[in-house]
């Protein structure tokens, strides 16, 4: 079983410049938690995930109290001053064995899949993952 097989192509991107609260918007319109992030011509640089963007609602309310509720929800600042880098990514033609042991040892729940000069052509999750884990043809490969 291959990445390849189990990846969502083609997933929704940011750039190092996009604002937090873009960041956040996308994650919530498209359902995701992880961005990657990409720079001009598609080269992997970068990850964000739900909990970069995340905002505090406790310390929202604190702050909109004293006129500064711009700190809390990240106004101003961009997705290069949380994102994690440099990446782990995973290649296209690797087993799901090996996304999911990288991510276990990482402590990571998504990798960019890319090609060999780390243009994006995916992404795969620990939930692909296990799905390809329970799939007829897992079950097929074991003794």
């Amino acid at each position: 079983m291959l990445v390849r097989n189990w990846m969502s192509p083609d997933p929704v991107t940011v750039t190092p410049q996009t604002e937090l609260g873009e960041a956040r918007r996308l994650m919530r319109y498209y359902g995701v938690r992880h961005l990657p992030v990409v720079d001009d011509e598609d080269h992997v640089v970068g990850m964000v995930s739900d909990r970069d963007v995340r905002i505090d609602d406790g310390e929202v309310h604190r702050l909109a109290a004293i006129g500064r509720v711009g700190e809390a929800t990240g106004e101003g600042q961009i997705v290069e001053a949380v994102m994690s880098s440099p990446v782990h990514t995973v290649g296209a033609d690797e087993p799901v064995e090996a996304a999911a042991r990288q991510m276990l040892s990482r402590r990571v729940s998504a990798l960019p899949v890319v090609d060999a000069e780390r243009v994006m052509l995916g992404v795969i999750t620990t939930t692909d993952c296990l799905l390809a884990s329970l799939s007829p043809e897992a079950a097929e490969s074991r003794p």
